[in-house]
């Protein structure tokens, strides 16, 4: 009996199907959760890379335009995170496990990270985990963005002259325009990657405490006026020294002690400086630059090249010890250092200086005996000629004779110096305030100009507007490159 029910058992299969079904349930459940956990996954992992990718572009704009340190890269970069992972469960594990890696020679920033997430389904009733794998998955990306390892230096070389004297408020606006763009409110001076220096010209540059130095006052050469003109070359007898159209520095004289007095710069006082435009030297001290700028006022007579010559020597690294230390300009081989120059102007050159070596004076007297109104009298005549100056004694003057035309010798010293300046590699841009675009002061404007870099502007708007253009030209240059 018991043997016969035990063999009808084991012949009867009616319940079999359901713990098979019941496993089958189960691991359809795990591999349902696992896809489930995947998909969180990979979209966690979009997350991430979305959230890299916009910390590197911002961290490589800011690098672009400031200089930062690695703590503070690292702070933008969790700013960026927790910006935009702000309610993600693995933000903290992206923060902590972020690093990055800056390449200043490529000019490359890279921002790598990585996070999990727990498997929530995969490990259905425990099994998961034994059956399918790990109970989190992980998950990481990184991005690769250039930006500019460029600094800039930019020489702001402004027309103050006396024809400027109804547009004085145009052309501030215009040069604070300038330094708002390349030297942002909100940026910290500290971080700046731009300094900029401002040139006013008119008969001479007013050099302010740097004027004493650069006209021989330590041997005693120099006198009570800020105003700097310009110098010749120079002949001692065994070399000729041949630095009128260099950056050569003001002190290159080394055969004697003390130099002469023909090797400094020369004073151009007598026929008008503005005594209010200060040059100011490189800095990125915005408050500096648009208080000086503030204070622009028309005065004196066009000498377009000494604003050339000063512009030029406030990028010229062969015065790094003329100016303040934070306003030492980097050798031209630097190969981090873009060097640009605005050079505007709303007229024509009249004025050149000149150190002459002779003077026309006194030499002799010749007299003779004459009989005048009943007895002899003395007649005495002063003889002039041509006679050389005592080094000690050369004064510069002004020729205040050299016309308004294109071939004058304001005008050619002028490109002489536009020439130099762009083959020492400065990029150059010249603006012409007026409506005569074939007069002296446009043709000298378009041919100190880079290639594509002349602007004329015909109005106070266009003025502005010209300013404006280039000043975020020269910023795209920087930040492409």
């Amino acid at each position: 009996m018991i043997k016969a029910l035990i063999s009808k058992f084991n012949r009867n299969h009616d319940g079999s199907i359901l713990p098979i079904f019941a496993g089958m349930v189960l691991v359809l459940v795990v591999i349902g959760g696992a896809a489930i956990d995947i998909s969180r996954t990979v979209n966690a992992r979009e997350k991430l890379a979305y959230a890299i990718d916009a910390a590197a572009l911002s961290v490589a704009t800011d690098l672009s335009t400031s200089a930062l340190s690695n703590a503070q890269i690292k702070q933008r970069i969790e700013n960026s995170f927790r910006a935009n992972l702000a309610d993600e469960e693995f933000l903290d594990q992206a923060i902590e496990n972020l690093s990055f890696v800056i390449d200043d020679d490529e000019g490359t920033v890279t921002v790598t990270s990585f996070a999990g997430l727990n498997n929530y389904f995969v490990n259905v009733g425990g099994l998961g985990k034994d059956m399918l794998g790990p109970d989190a998955f992980n998950f990481g990306t990184n991005a690769r963005v250039n930006y500019s390892r460029f600094d800039v230096e930019l020489a702001l070389i402004v027309d103050v002259t006396g024809s400027m004297r109804g547009d004085m408020a145009a052309l501030r606006e215009a040069s604070t325009d300038v330094v708002n763009i390349l030297l942002p409110e909100d940026q910290d001076q500290s971080e700046a990657k731009v300094r900029i220096s401002l040139v006013p010209y008119s008969t001479g540059v007013n050099l302010g405490v740097y004027a004493d130095v650069v006209k021989g006052g330590a041997y005693g050469f120099a006198d009570s006026s800020d105003c700097v003109t310009e110098r010749q070359d120079y002949d001692d007898g065994t070399e000729l020294y041949d630095v009128k159209y260099t950056d050569s520095a003001y002190n290159y004289y080394t055969n004697s002690n003390p130099p002469p007095k023909a090797t400094f710069y020369g004073d151009g006082s007598n026929d008008g400086c503005s005594s209010d435009s200060v040059m100011i030297p490189l800095t990125n001290d915005r408050d500096e630059l648009t208080d000086a700028i503030d204070d622009l006022e028309a005065e004196g007579w066009t000498a377009g090249h000494t604003g050339a010559i000063w512009g030029w020597n406030s990028l010229s690294p062969n015065y790094a010890n003329l100016w303040p230390a934070a306003s030492a300009p980097a050798a031209y081989n630097d190969d981090n250092i873009l060097k640009f120059a605005i050079m505007m102007t709303d007229g024509n050159n009249n004025r050149a200086f000149d150190l002459p070596l002779t003077e026309y004076k006194k030499v002799d007297e010749e007299c003779s005996r004459v009989w005048r109104r009943g007895r002899w009298r003395t007649r005495c005549t002063d003889v002039y000629d041509w006679v050389d100056i005592p080094e000690i004694d050369l004064e510069w003057e002004v020729n205040s004779d050299t016309g308004e035309g294109y071939s004058n010798e304001a005008s050619v010293r002028h490109r002489a110096y536009c020439t130099a300046m762009k083959d020492a590699g400065i990029e150059v841009f010249g603006v012409y305030f007026g409506s005569n675009n074939s007069s002296t002061g446009a043709r000298n404007m378009q041919n100190c100009a880079s290639s594509g870099n002349y602007y004329q502007a015909s109005s106070s708007e266009g003025l502005k507007q010209a300013f404006s253009n280039i000043a975020k030209k020269i910023q795209s240059i920087y930040l492409s490159r």
